[in-house]
């Protein structure tokens, strides 16, 4: 059961209203979405999760009434943006569109983004196998895989009406909006900048506590990668108040933007110090890393980071993959200069 929410009008910068919708999920009860007001229709910009019980009519409720806090309707809404397709950013997507007839818009990999919703069994056979591969044993894989199925938080599996790439431009109200595009957390994540005032939402690219999780799917290339450069992007745009997916409006984006690099560059080292004498499979390292005590969903996260962070390393010829009965293992690559240090 959800903590209830006051629902009261938040205005963290002019003509921009805070929406708080609630989340089933211990740790992560409440996710943001923004209303911009415009006299010719509103954007909304995410639409929080379909509770798949029928508390408070599967979440509508909710949402109707922090427009209601705000002196509207979800008809006055003609364009809703999302900026990214998880749960607690898409889920009511369907219902919301159905109701208030907005258009839908998202990055132009969306679509890609979704086939975890129309194709669960696929995604969760190839985690399996990933998961096999990188020496998970077969009791956790079952475990952990558990929760991948996420189509009883979607109302409807629903297409963008209109994709957007990086660097279109959205003049709602008063002020003109710029497509950022921002990979690493979700491969069609955007945030939506003012110029003018120096003012951004982030969805989850950029919270005020927490570390946005950075997954790693077989097919994936390198997600840390993506969204270490998303993170620079950012930092050189400055924004003066950022406007989060979670938790409280914040001030330096750049400065926050920074520290969460450090935290990766710190993973980083840790893993390489791991497998810096001897190869270790992703579940050793996510064990060392990590600790040997996580349960399911919270396993599965670390070895998705674990997995994105030598795909990292990897790709930038700090580590090798090797095989050894059947299991993919790393090992950091040896320079001359440690060599010598480890003879002296």
């Amino acid at each position: 059961m959800t903590k209830p929410i006051e629902h009261r009008r938040r205005e963290p910068a002019p003509g921009v209203f805070r929406l708080l919708l609630p989340l089933p999920f211990p740790g992560l009860d409440r996710v943001n979405c923004y209303l911009i007001q415009d006299p010719g229709g509103a954007t909304l910009v995410d639409c929080g999760l379909f509770f798949p019980d029928d508390e408070a009519d599967h979440g509508w409720d909710h949402v109707v009434a922090e427009l209601a806090a705000c002196d509207v309707a979800p008809t006055d809404v003609t364009r809703l943006i999302v900026t990214h397709a998880h749960i607690d950013h898409y889920g009511m997507a369907g219902r919301f569109v159905k109701e208030s007839g907005a258009e839908l818009v998202m990055h132009e990999t969306a679509p890609e983004d979704l086939e975890v919703y129309r194709n669960p069994e696929k995604i969760i056979e190839g985690l399996k196998e990933m998961f096999d591969d990188h020496g998970v044993e077969a009791r956790v894989v079952e475990e952990i895989t558990r929760y991948e199925d996420w189509r009883p938080y979607v109302s409807e599996v629903i297409e963008p009406s209109r994709t957007v790439t990086d660097g279109e431009r959205f003049t709602i109200g008063e002020r003109t909006w710029e497509v950022v595009y921002t990979p690493g957390h979700a491969r069609s994540h955007i945030c939506l900048w003012s110029a003018s005032d120096k003012l951004m939402i982030s969805g989850d690219h950029l919270l005020p506590s927490i570390t946005p999780h950075i997954d790693f799917r077989r097919g994936d290339q390198d997600p840390l990668g993506d969204f270490l450069k998303s993170l620079q992007k950012v930092a050189e745009l400055a924004p003066e108040v950022v406007l989060p997916g979670h938790g409280r409006p914040f001030e330096d984006g750049a400065e926050r933007a920074r520290v969460v690099e450090r935290h990766h560059d710190r993973r980083l080292g840790a893993i390489l110090q791991v497998i810096r004498h001897e190869p270790k499979t992703a579940e050793q390292i996510t064990e060392a890393i990590f600790g040997a005590d996580l349960l399911d969903f919270a396993h599965r996260l670390a070895i998705g980071e674990a997995l994105a962070h030598l795909a990292y390393l990897r790709s930038r010829g700090e580590i090798e993959r090797i095989e050894q009965d059947g299991k993919y293992m790393y090992l950091k690559v040896r320079r001359k200069r440690e060599d010598d240090e480890d003879d002296e």
